[in-house]
């Protein structure tokens, strides 16, 4: 019997389109992804959208196991959230501070599940709002960064873009182990099948 079907930290299906033309996360719906214009409405959607995936991701943790991981050497489901706001949250006041002498550490952020979730919902919504109010001519604006260095912003984007969706990923490897996305032995879509291609190796291979 093959695994039950997976959501996983896939952007696209996290996001619709609101009736104020944003995108939420909380559907599986598909936006209409081919309609999107602009290097920003990228930037929003896969910013949102991977902020949604890991939000839906810690709802499905239970409370006691909030604290849980593979090992001491990988993250918990409370870290990997508060690492993705971390982030978040300082890339958001390098972009919007521009004195880097007025940056301040981050804020304590509650150990509790469900008021964490919210606070990275909070900040998901904050990034929205940020990359709404750029325009493509301030993405060549530069920043000082954390270490001192200056950036455009445009690099400060990708790198967030580049964080959440990492985090997603450790989140949503968190669920598997858990049992909360899937039953049964891994599987996972391949193109071979996809295609049909005749004699081709069964993937995944047997594990040792």
């Amino acid at each position: 019997m093959g695994r039950a079907k997976r959501l996983g930290p896939v952007a696209h299906r996290e996001l619709v389109t609101t009736q104020r033309g944003g995108c939420g996360w909380r559907s599986e719906i598909k936006p209409d992804i081919e309609r999107l214009q602009s290097e920003l409405e990228v930037f929003e959607v896969m910013t949102a959208g991977f902020v949604g995936s890991i939000v839906r991701a810690a709802h499905q943790v239970p409370d006691d196991k909030w604290n849980w991981s593979f090992s001491e050497g990988t993250p918990t489901p409370r870290e990997v959230c508060e690492h993705t706001f971390l982030w978040l949250w300082c890339d958001r006041q390098q972009v919007t501070v521009f004195d880097r002498s007025l940056h301040r550490p981050t804020p304590e952020l509650p150990s509790a599940r469900v008021p964490m979730i919210r606070v990275l919902e909070v900040e998901g919504e904050e990034w929205r709002r940020l990359v709404r109010s750029l325009t493509t001519a301030q993405l060549l604006d530069e920043r000082e960064s954390w270490d001192g260095e200056f950036r455009n912003i445009r690099a400060f984007l990708f790198h967030i873009g580049q964080h959440v969706i990492y985090k997603a990923g450790q989140m949503w490897m968190l669920c598997y182990g858990l049992g909360l996305d899937g039953t049964g032995p891994y599987a996972a879509p391949h193109p071979n099948e996809i295609y049909l291609f005749p004699d081709v190796s069964p993937w995944p291979a047997p594990r040792p």
